[in-house]
């Protein structure tokens, strides 16, 4: 095989959502990236990953994409679940400032759009009919063997990650087992193309006259489309329905005899379980769908991804760019592992709701439904899947665990200042918001962080708030400013998203999750801060290594 120089120093494998946004993120810090995806173009697979959560479009809007993804999108805010064809409640999640909630478009769509922000990024290098065969690794790199169109080559590359899902073929050479289960029953989604009398929101059934004793959900996605999802009996046949005309009959069952409907998508599938017992092996990193493989309720399979692109992305910046310590890429391991059990927790609760293992639960969860339609206490306990939100890393090895504050590793929220919004402050490096109460206190806290040697000019923000008055200030730090822009703001908002009851500052990372914070800012507490922050800190000697425990076998009994 011919060696050829790669593209950029950083390999990925697999051109989905979380491929292409990694590659994009990586490119914001100045990094390159080359993308090995086996298919010669995109497919399309109608209506799959048909949801993208708001705080996921934040990482998407870091790379110059999500406006257009918020456009073409359906944003909804409503949920609706119902008991026997008869609505039990009503989840309304608030009005957010940036992006709604949640936004309908397909996965297929989004890659679209990201693509298309990476082929315009030089950093960026997409090569199609590239399929991995082998990798060696080593202490200064990987080595991928690649079969192309015009023959086998081999790369050179910094870091490889795995992003080619959950039949992952890197995921396997590397001999890392995918372990959980998955599910037995099936369940059918079809698109179809119809202007229906129902909210653009997502509708949730439960035992419905067209699918009596099993599940349905429908979710709008653009352009009058509408997403089915069928749980389906075992003996259902799908190819036979469409043969004899029972698949229409399926589908008038839901929408009614006078509505005209043609099909866009049909596929059935099974949903998995599943996690992989490390994110990292040596300079082989995975994510997505090759690292857990998640049920479609709650829609976390996507948006984890994607949060998991933006963890990496900027902890493989700083390594390559700054000479970091490997252990900030054993706590990309640690954290999104961490993500991924939770969203495991949290989806296998919906399972065992939805598809009760035993006799005794299937009562159980026959009479809490019968009387749902009575007690709104019983209607709070239907589970019809809890939507998804980042994770928040109250334990990591980055994070400071002895700063005791309600938003210790969360996403930091976000708040309107001036004509703009506070996210848009984060994702390029590290940030601090301080929260003074008067001028020289501001003064003071600022003074700290500038003076924190660790801290250099192109990657440092500071975001000052003061009281008593409505005022947020964003001062970027070029090396002749010491200056503070000062812009309006409701200061009473920003206090209580930030939980602020003292005088504060709060160190925000590049994905926008906060690592840590205090009352008291001195240079010597911020640089410390940063140092653990980029995995440099004292104490993290043994980060990295894989404890047991780590498989996912929990099964319906």
């Amino acid at each position: 095989m011919t060696a050829e120089p790669v593209a950029g120093p950083v390999g990925i494998v697999g051109a989905g959502p979380v491929g292409l946004v990694l590659a994009a993120r990586l490119a914001s810090f100045g990094v390159q990236s080359v993308l090995f995806e086996r298919d010669p173009e995109l497919i399309r697979q109608g209506s799959k990953a048909c949801l993208i959560q708001g705080d996921a479009l934040e990482v998407l809007d870091k790379i110059g994409c999500a406006q257009e993804v918020d456009d073409e999108g359906v944003t909804w805010t409503v949920g609706h679940t119902y008991v026997r064809n008869t609505e039990i409640r009503r989840d309304v999640y608030p009005d957010r400032v940036g992006f709604g909630a949640f936004v309908n478009i397909s996965q297929f769509r989004i890659e679209q759009i990201v693509l298309a922000r990476v082929e315009q990024d030089q950093l960026c290098d997409v090569r199609w009919a590239h399929t991995v065969s082998s990798v060696e690794q080593d202490d200064d790199g990987v080595t991928v063997a690649v079969s192309t169109p015009d023959g086998d080559r081999e790369f050179r590359c910094s870091h490889l990650v795995a992003c080619d899902g959950v039949r992952s073929g890197l995921r396997e050479s590397l001999g890392v087992r995918l372990t959980g289960y998955t599910h037995k029953d099936r369940f059918l989604i079809t698109d179809i193309k119809a202007v229906l009398p129902l909210a653009k929101e997502r509708h949730f059934h439960y035992d419905p006259s067209f699918n009596p004793g099993r599940q349905l959900v429908m979710h709008p996605q653009p352009d009058d489309v509408w997403r089915i999802d069928w749980q389906l009996p075992p003996d259902a046949d799908i190819d036979a329905e469409r043969t004899n005309g029972d698949f229409d009959r399926r589908v008038r069952q839901v929408i009614g005899d006078d509505v005209d409907y043609e099909i866009d998508w049909v596929s059935t599938y099974r949903f998995h379980q599943r996690v992989v017992e490390t994110f990292k092996v040596g300079r082989v990193l995975l994510a997505g769908d090759a690292a857990h493989a998640l049920p479609p309720y709650g829609s976390r399979g996507m948006n984890s991804g994607i949060q998991d692109a933006d963890n990496l992305a900027w902890k493989l910046a700083h390594v390559l760019r700054s000479g970091g310590h490997d252990r900030l890429l054993a706590s990309y391991d640690v954290e999104r592992h961490a993500a991924a059990r939770e969203n495991l927790r949290i989806t296998e609760a919906t399972i065992r709701f939805m598809v009760p293992p035993n006799a005794l639960r299937r009562m159980a969860r026959s009479l809490l439904l019968a009387v749902s339609r009575r007690s709104r206490r019983a209607q709070g306990m239907v589970n019809s899947g809890r939507m998804a939100e980042p994770f928040t890393y109250r334990v990591s090895p980055i994070v400071d665990e002895q700063w005791e504050h309600p938003l210790r590793g969360a996403f930091a929220p976000d708040c309107a200042i001036g004509s703009g919004r506070l996210r848009r402050a984060f994702g390029n490096g590290f940030v601090v918001l301080i929260r003074a109460d008067d001028a020289e206190q501001r003064s003071r806290f600022v003074a700290a962080v500038l003076a924190s040697t660790s801290l250099t000019p192109a990657d440092m923000v500071v975001v000052v708030a003061e009281g008593p008055g409505h005022a947020v200030g964003v001062m970027a730090r070029p090396a002749a400013s010491t200056g503070v822009t000062t812009v309006t703001a409701e200061l009473d908002a920003f206090d209580d998203l930030y939980r602020i009851t003292e005088p504060t500052w709060f160190l925000v990372r590049p994905d926008g999750h906060i690592a840590a914070g205090g009352a008291v800012a001195t240079p010597d507490l911020v640089a410390a801060a940063l140092a653990r922050a980029t995995g440099a800190g004292p104490g993290l000697a043994d980060l990295g290594r894989v404890e047991p425990g780590r498989t996912y076998q929990e099964a319906p009994n």
